[in-house]
């Protein structure tokens, strides 16, 4: 309380004092203009007040004041409630509600603090003196010196309450106040109503968002089917076109006149350009899907770097106006990861890096961050991209148009497969550009790859899934067994395909290992007899050499292919257990 008007005292020393209180603090709410409830909950505060001091101190004094803002406008209405009685013992307690009296001392107290908006207590041997009051919202004009007058005189000429009456008027004021809550109730059920529809509605909608979350992953895997399968169908007729394009080129069966040969040039073009993009487009699908299989071996970064020597040297001729460089790490390292596929990133980076460079140069770096990480950095002094394609440039089949430069070859599947398989090698490729000043693409892997697979293992866990092994060779099913126990998984086993089919549909198992050679039924056949829900969750486990054709269209089909007896086979089994027992737990 800084600027307050002082509008009334008074002395509480009986009974009726404490009725004049309620009162004046009934009055002056009114005046000022306040709601009924507002002025109802002020004057029962007060008169709680008012009623301590009379029972527990004897006597005291009420003060009524007007709070004014700094902007000038009355803000609140405050009071002063003092006494000289013996102060309040467990205060803390009663204010906190854990306070209980034989004699009901302090619920008045902490009642009357829950209905007003300021509040300050002070008490001691010597007495106790309340601050506290009423907010007005909002701020009302300050009344001048001839109302405030007026309000005085109103509330001396008030004379000695009527207990009687003012019983008679707590009385209407508690159904006032009764119908008041009785309104309010029904305005909380009404609203619970609502939040409970509004509650099913988001359940409903969580229920519609999970099954098209659902739809989705069934989509995705479709597209993923559709291109590893159409692509390797593509694959045929591209060869014969091409082999007989280099037949006809060679004059193997006689001598083309120079527009033959420069149209048949063109059909071979083509066809290479055409063959390249079935190729990205099976990675990339395989590399969606999940069943992309990197293989790490060990080999020096001296010797990978050289490769990239000699793969820009290659590529630096068809632009003679560019110069490059390939810059190897001072010291040497040992890299355990897969060259075939750090290649084929890298392949990619550097291609693109010389075909959006008209001019200038292409420089390729190797950093070694830290002794887990190996950084590769292609960097180009040519167009850029600017900052609306950034986000663009890793989509499938993006082509970010150039200012300046047309006839750039490419499909758009470069990048997104570069990226998809940087992934693989528990990496990334970020990119930094300035349109007209180049680009620079940075590509972080780990140095040992199975170092990261390692530590993902040993956090593996298949407690709560159920591993059906469908296999008639009792050597494989140990093996398989032995290897999974570990893990705490249900393992079921069954010898042939008969055996498989009760299981199959009384326990519909998390994980199915599947040999192909059964006794019975080839297992391609069981696996084709399956739902297609089933499929996500089959791992052909075969010894049986498979031609690319079949294996390609088995993996289309199930979670992945393993072939029994590779040298890596145990640690492609527990990779494909932690990505399908990952997918299936979130699913979940």
């Amino acid at each position: 309380m800084t600027d307050l008007r002082r509008l009334t005292s008074l002395l509480i020393q009986a009974e009726t004092d404490v009725v004049m209180c309620r009162q004046c603090a009934k009055q002056i709410a009114g005046w000022l203009g306040l709601p009924t409830l507002d002025q109802i909950r002020l004057a029962t505060a007060v008169s709680e007040l008012a009623r301590n001091i009379y029972q527990y101190a004897g006597s005291g004094t009420f003060h009524f004041y007007l709070d004014r803002d700094p902007l000038g406008k009355a803000a609140g209405i405050m009071f002063e409630a003092i006494d000289q009685g013996p102060g309040i013992a467990e205060l803390q307690d009663i204010l906190n509600g854990s306070y209980i009296s034989p004699t009901g001392m302090g619920v008045g107290l902490l009642g009357a603090r829950r209905l007003l908006e300021h509040w300050t207590i002070e008490t001691g041997p010597t007495g106790t003196r309340i601050r506290a009051g009423k907010a007005v919202h909002p701020p009302l004009p300050f009344p001048d010196d001839r109302k405030i007058e007026g309000l005085r005189r109103t509330l001396a000429s008030a004379g000695l309450a009527d207990p009687f009456i003012a019983l008679q008027e707590q009385g209407s004021e508690l159904l006032l106040t009764a119908s008041e809550l009785e309104s309010k109730q029904r305005e909380l059920e009404a609203t619970n109503l609502e939040l409970e529809t509004t509650n099913k509605g988001v359940v409903a909608l969580y229920s519609e968002l999970e099954k098209t979350a659902h739809e989705l992953t069934a989509a995705s895997e479709s597209k993923s089917r559709f291109f590893s399968n159409m692509t390797h169908e593509f694959r045929t007729p591209i060869n014969i076109i091409e082999n007989i394009s280099k037949l006809l080129l060679n004059g193997t069966d006689g001598h083309l006149n120079p527009e033959q040969l420069k149209q048949v040039g063109f059909i071979s073009a083509a066809a290479g350009e055409l063959a390249e993009m079935v190729n990205e487009l099976l990675d990339l699908a395989e590399a969606e899907s999940g069943r992309m299989e990197v293989v790490a071996s060990a080999f020096p970064l001296e010797t990978f770097v050289e490769q990239l020597r000699q793969f820009t040297a290659a590529l630096a001729l068809r632009y003679p106006r560019l110069t490059w460089e390939v810059i190897p790490l001072e010291h040497p390292v040992v890299l355990e990861t897969d060259r075939n596929r750090l290649f084929q990133i890298m392949r990619n980076l550097i291609s693109n890096a010389f075909k959006y460079t008209p001019e200038g140069s292409v420089t390729v770096r190797v950093f070694q961050p830290s002794e887990k990480t190996i950084e590769l950095v292609v960097e180009d002094t040519g167009v850029g991209i600017s900052e609306d394609n950034l986000g663009r440039i890793f989509e499938e089949f993006a082509r970010v148009r150039m200012p300046g430069l047309t006839q750039v070859q490419g499909n758009g599947l470069g990048l997104p497969l570069a990226q998809r398989l940087a992934v693989l090698l528990h990496g990334e490729i970020r990119v930094r550009s300035v349109p007209g000043q180049g680009s620079q693409f940075s590509v972080d892997i780990a140095r040992r790859l199975h170092e990261e697979d390692d530590d993902d293992l040993r956090s593996l866990s298949l407690e709560g899934l159920t591993v059906l092994i469908i296999d008639d060779n009792d050597g494989d099913r140990y093996l398989l067994r032995h290897l999974l126990e570990p893990y705490k998984p249900l393992i079921i086993e069954a010898a042939s395909a008969g055996d498989s089919i009760d299981k199959l549909h009384a326990v519909r198992p998390d994980i199915i290992f599947l040999d192909l050679e059964l006794p019975d039924i080839y297992g391609a056949d069981l696996l084709e007899s399956m739902d297609w829900a089933m499929h996500a969750r089959v791992l052909i486990n075969t010894a049986k050499p498979l031609e690319e054709a079949e294996r390609l269209a088995l993996a289309s089909q199930c979670a992945g292919v393993l072939l029994k007896g590779q040298p890596n086979y145990t640690d492609s089994v527990l990779r494909q257990l932690r990505q399908l027992s990952g997918s299936f737990r979130d699913a979940h």
